[in-house]
């Protein structure tokens, strides 16, 4: 749902934002020409209505001026004025008013007193004419404003009988009558004012605002432009403002004025019907961008709809958009894209629970298949049995006929294996070369009869490209319910009992109960032997070796042993062969050795030069950089190198010849010697024998303990020792354990020997103290001692 109104949002604002603000800046820009354009219009409106204004008054002045002119030459005025007959001059000068349209006419004399007058009552606001008499007693005609109560435009007219014997004066009322005729004329508000510093009064005016807007004497007294256009704020809205003088001899005004809002009036409908056509606009394009957002936003909403549900798994509803644009070719590509991912699905689904190879049921798959067999029994009391099956030698295999090859023949092998099970058992192949079998409803007889029928299957060989290579298999046995319950019981004891099969050199070996805890007991001395190397649990111990036939002892072979925290004192045949295979005995080795080396040293700075015996192990003679190490411990430690001997095992330099001589040579060109262990019980042949750089065979207890009883292993000892001469090898018995024997060897001219009638291996710390305390014996001189050292 957020996508789809985000969309929509995002698709109505891109269609309707443009659009309204093009429309937006045309608008303003609009409303600003227009309003530049009134306000322009305004101003020269101003300006025009100020000309008309100034005209008008000065064809006003020159009609009153004529009319003034006839009155100054009326006879009858010019008598009376002559015979002091004020009520003639009145009657004149009432009539002659009457005629011109005079509201005021009187006469004064020279110094300005009033002889008769229209008006009711005399007018004592005569300053202003009197100034123009005084300035122009000889001007035939003046112009001024008088100002008092009334006010009125004044003309004075010299009365000449035929000198100037006073002045006529004729006014004309200044009021808001002739400020409507202005601005009937001018189309504008008139103002006419009187400035009478340091106050203005307004004398007639068209709008009563200009009078309350208290800034009069701020416009009167700017400069006389007639053309000077001035924004004035009055009550409430603002006004453009020209002023002009009425009459160039007072100080009085008239001010026009234009409403900018009155000037507005003609363009304000067309900007209303401007906005309303902008708002329609907008309205319609948003209604269209909604259809068209609705449009497009629909087959986005069934797309993200189809991806909901193949996120949650469901791949079989197809994605219905039927469209012939860009939305209906984007909906049939993620149609196509949900088959192919379904299908894929399907394909890593089958894969996570079957074998790439063989497309049997994998580990995982089977221990699925064994739960619901399990179950099945649980309810229907029954057994159900788990074969693990390993095939051997498949590196042999792989490293002659190649990878692929050993890969086809573990195919086909799988095939023979399916050939006679049963309706509901199940086959799994677990591991490259490992398989399981699960057997419901069936005993451990029953699987030994079908492990046995397997091992004869396998045995009778797999033909692979017109060669047929029989194939050895170890199988190992766990039931349900005797041995396990839960699936990971079972496969873990089955496959316990297919590597005591390996071990033991069966074919088949059923689970025995409380093997796991041996098996464990293993596995926890392996990953302990690490840290026990690190940590000081291990001690060397040695036994030592007398020269034959004098008794004096020549050197002593280390023996590794392991006080265990938890298991306690451990035997070297409780750890090195797990050790050996989990790959962990070439640590072990040169700690061996590097302990070795100094107690050999600390001999022989203790007058007891010894050679110390080391043994090898099967990874060791592998190792390329064993003789690098050797070498770098002899010189760290100051030991000569025949000192050192080292032993291996015909079993282990047979694992691989070439690698282990290579190491050997090394060794020997060093210095160190080389002793043939356990000689007799390998498999190694004379010639390999004789490849082999050695300096002493080791006969193997096995024949030493029976020596004295067993006439055949006297014979056999006798010609090791002959063939061991032969060879310019010496010899060393190890095993001894009474004079009897150690005698018969001395006989026989075996070189050293040693075992538990000379003494037990014991503690480095206790080695230096068994060498002080020792006595020689010469074996050749003394017979039928029972004597026995340590």
């Amino acid at each position: 749902m957020q996508l789809r109104t985000s969309f929509r949002t995002k698709l109505l604002l891109l269609t309707i934002a443009p659009l309204a603000i093009a429309q937006l800046v045309t608008l303003v820009a609009v409303m600003q020409t227009v309003q530049s354009d009134v306000r322009e219009r305004a101003r020269e409106s101003l300006v025009i209505g100020a000309n008309v204004v100034n005209e008008y008054l000065a064809a006003r002045a020159e009609q009153l001026r004529s009319s003034v002119t006839v009155l100054a030459s009326d006879f009858g005025l010019k008598e009376a004025a002559a015979s002091g007959d004020r009520a003639t001059i009145i009657s004149v000068l009432e009539n002659h008013s009457r005629r011109v349209g005079a509201q005021m006419a009187m006469l004064i004399d020279l110094d300005g007193q009033s002889i008769a007058s229209t008006l009711s009552g005399s007018l004592e606001e005569t300053g202003p004419v009197l100034d123009l008499i005084k300035s122009s007693p000889e001007s035939e005609f003046e112009s001024t404003v008088a100002v008092a109560d009334d006010s009125y435009h004044v003309f004075v007219v010299p009365l000449r009988a035929p000198v100037p014997v006073g002045y006529v004066v004729i006014g004309f009322r200044i009021d808001d009558s002739l400020a409507i005729k202005l601005a009937d004329l001018t189309g504008l508000n008139v103002t006419i004012v009187a400035e009478d510093l340091p106050t203005t009064k307004v004398i007639a005016t068209t709008d009563e605002r200009l009078a309350a807007a208290g800034n009069l004497g701020r416009l009167t007294r700017r400069p006389g432009n007639s053309d000077l256009v001035y924004t004035v704020d009055i009550p409430e809205e603002q006004s453009l403002t020209i002023v002009s003088r009425f009459v160039a001899s007072a100080p009085i005004f008239v001010v026009l004025q234009r409403s900018l809002h009155d000037a507005m009036l003609p363009y304000v409908e067309a900007r209303s019907g401007l906005l309303m056509f902008a708002a329609v606009l907008l309205l319609l394009v948003a209604a269209a961008s909604g259809v068209l957002s609705s449009t497009v936003a629909k087959p986005l909403r069934s797309l993200a709809g189809a991806a909901q549900r193949m996120i949650s798994g469901d791949y079989d509803s197809a994605v219905n958009i039927q469209s012939k644009d860009e939305f209906g070719e984007l909906a049939r590509s993620f149609d196509s894209m949900r088959l192919a991912i379904a299908e894929r699905e399907q394909r890593i689904s089958h894969q996570a629970l079957h074998h790439s190879l063989t497309d049997l049921p994998n580990r995982e798959n089977v221990r699925l298949q064994l739960a619901g067999a399990l179950d099945a029994a649980k309810t229907g009391c029954s057994s159900v049995v788990v074969l693990s099956i390993r095939l051997a030698r498949m590196d042999e295999i792989s490293s002659t006929i190649g990878h692929d090859a050993a890969d086809e023949l573990i195919a086909l092998a799988a095939r023979h294996l399916q050939v006679n099970l049963q309706a509901g058992d199940c086959l799994g192949h677990t591991a490259s070369n490992e398989f399981v079998i699960i057997l419901n409803d069936h005993d451990v007889n029953d699987a030994r009869a079908a492990a046995d029928q397997i091992t004869a299957i396998l045995d009778s060989g797999i033909a692979l490209d017109r060669v047929t290579i029989s194939l050895c298999a170890h199988i190992g046995i766990a039931e349900y319910p005797s041995h396990g319950h839960t699936p990971d019981e079972l496969l873990r004891y089955a496959s316990i009992a297919r590597t005591d099969a390996l071990q033991n050199g069966d074919p088949v070996c059923v689970y025995q109960p409380g093997r796991e805890e041996q098996f464990n007991y293993r596995l926890r001395v392996v990953n302990d032997l690490r840290s026990a190397i690190v940590g000081g649990e291990l001690q060397v111990w040695y036994q030592p070796k007398a020269h034959l036939p004098a008794g004096v002892i020549c050197g002593a072979e280390a023996l590794v042993r392991w006080h265990h925290p938890e298991f306690g004192f451990l035997s070297p045949d409780d750890f090195i062969p797990a050790a050996e295979k989990a790959g962990t005995i070439m640590h072990l080795t040169r700690f061996v050795l590097r302990e070795a080396i100094r107690e050999c040293r600390a001999w022989q700075e203790a007058d007891q030069p010894l050679a110390v015996s080391v043994n090898l192990a099967t990874r060791d003679l592998l190792d390329e950089y064993l003789p690098y190490h050797v070498l770098q411990l002899l010189k760290e430690h100051d030991l000569p190198a025949s000192r050192l001997t080292l032993e291996i095992t015909e079993t282990s330099i047979m694992q691989n010849l070439n690698q282990a001589m290579l190491v050997l040579e090394c060794l020997r060109d060093m210095g160190v010697s080389v002793s043939m262990d356990d000689f007799g019980t390998g498999h190694s042949s004379l010639a390999q024998l004789r490849a082999i750089p050695l300096n002493e065979l080791k006969i193997d207890k096995s024949f030493i303990m029976t020596l004295s009883e067993d006439f055949q292993d006297q014979a056999i000892v006798r010609n090791t020792i002959e063939l061991a001469h032969s060879m310019n090898l010496r010899v060393v018995a190890e095993g001894v354990e009474d004079e009897a024997t150690m005698r018969r060897l001395a006989e026989m001219g075996c070189e050293q020997a040693q075992g538990y009638f000379l003494c037990r291996p014991i503690p480095s710390v206790e080695v230096l103290d068994w060498l002080n305390a020792y006595e020689p014996i010469n074996y050749a001189e003394r017979r039928g001692s029972d004597r026995a050292f340590g």
